[in-house]
């Protein structure tokens, strides 16, 4: 989510020609009805997905309620985005749509090119958020991520039962984020904030998320 971004809709799918699909939305988001949307426009990839038989995710974010209902109307309004849309199904097939916000974050993840997501089941949000907020402040000053994006959020719309909210951590790179991860896993207070987590939260899914293009 970008500097101040209150709502992003994730439209996750399956890609069979992820050519044609960057080719499409490159097309779809050069017209006017592309041009006007009042928000960050994306594309990413999913990396080591699990079960999750999505490959990519159209993310469109938004700093308030009205720029996000002026995109929801103006898709159905749009004669070209309907075109677009169409000739897109031809090369995908849609895993799940979802309108997320953010509880809280770290940092404008515009600028990074990599994250890895943690799916999460929660059941005490507000105590998790705690621990959350001083576990990652503090790893990141450590790890030397402070300057990238990280935060916890969650779907606002869309909400599938197997998670309530998602945990994310930016990295300028692949190599950038594995590194991080794989140090972060192994340090002393990781296992501290797993142990005081552990009767709140349970872990669903990971996977990495890369940035593919902006438009």
């Amino acid at each position: 989510m970008a500097v101040n971004a209150q709502y992003c809709a994730f439209f996750d799918f399956k890609a069979t020609e992820p050519e044609m699909v960057v080719s499409t939305l490159k097309g779809m988001m050069d017209t006017g009805w592309g041009k006007n949307i009042q928000g960050t426009k994306s594309l990413f990839s999913y990396q080591f997905n699990g079960p999750n038989q999505a490959t990519h995710s159209i993310q469109f974010c938004f700093q308030d309620e009205v720029a996000f209902a002026n995109f929801f109307t103006s898709w159905s309004l749009s004669t070209e985005a309907q075109l677009f849309g169409e000739k897109l199904g031809k090369f995908t097939e849609g895993i799940n749509q979802a309108l997320n916000t953010p509880l809280w974050y770290k940092n404008d993840w515009s600028n990074d090119q990599a994250f890895m997501i943690y799916q999460l089941d929660i059941s005490d949000t507000q105590a998790y958020l705690n621990i959350f907020k001083e576990f990652t402040q503090t790893m990141a000053k450590k790890l030397g991520f402070e300057n990238n994006s990280y935060g916890i959020g969650y779907p606002i719309i869309g909400k599938v039962k197997d998670f309530t909210h998602f945990v994310w951590i930016g990295a300028n790179d692949v190599e950038s984020s594995l590194r991080q991860t794989k140090q972060m896993l192994s340090d002393d207070l990781f296992a501290s904030f797993s142990k005081d987590a552990a009767g709140i939260r349970k872990v669903v899914t990971t996977t990495m998320m890369v940035r593919v293009m902006d438009f």
